[in-house]
């Protein structure tokens, strides 16, 4: 291990420090972006009370947990990355374990018309 100083070091970066497009990299996402994260989140676990208990159920309802996580402007940013991830592929699992049933494709529904292009939004305001 070297006893070198680590404040010099260009890939080590301030959490505050401003980024080039002057925008700090702990800027919450847009409250618009929050909002719809926080909307998708509950058409989620509306649709989750549909399901009967199960492998579906517990999909969905890490869904709209991740959702919520991502919207949180608290959560530090991996945690917001990790859960932006994790709301997509929870959501399409909990189709899939939906088998062929409507809640199956109201899940589908729900994550390419509703929770995809939001995700491309956040995407934008998490890793920038």
């Amino acid at each position: 291990m070297s006893n070198r100083s680590r404040s010099g070091d260009p890939t080590d970066r301030d959490h505050d420090a401003p980024s080039t497009d002057g925008v700090t990299r702990d800027d919450p996402l847009s409250a618009d972006t929050a909002e719809e994260l926080r909307a998708i989140a509950d058409r989620i676990d509306d649709l989750a009370g549909s399901l009967p208990i199960g492998p579906a159920r517990h999909h969905a309802r890490q869904a709209a947990m991740a959702a919520r996580t991502t919207a949180d402007g608290e959560a530090n940013p991996v945690a917001r990355r990790v859960a932006l991830g994790e709301l997509v592929t929870e959501l399409r699992t909990a189709a899939d374990e939906a088998a062929a049933t409507r809640t199956q494709y109201e899940f589908l529904e729900c994550l390419y018309e509703d929770a995809l292009p939001v995700t491309r939004d956040a995407s934008g305001a998490i890793y920038g």
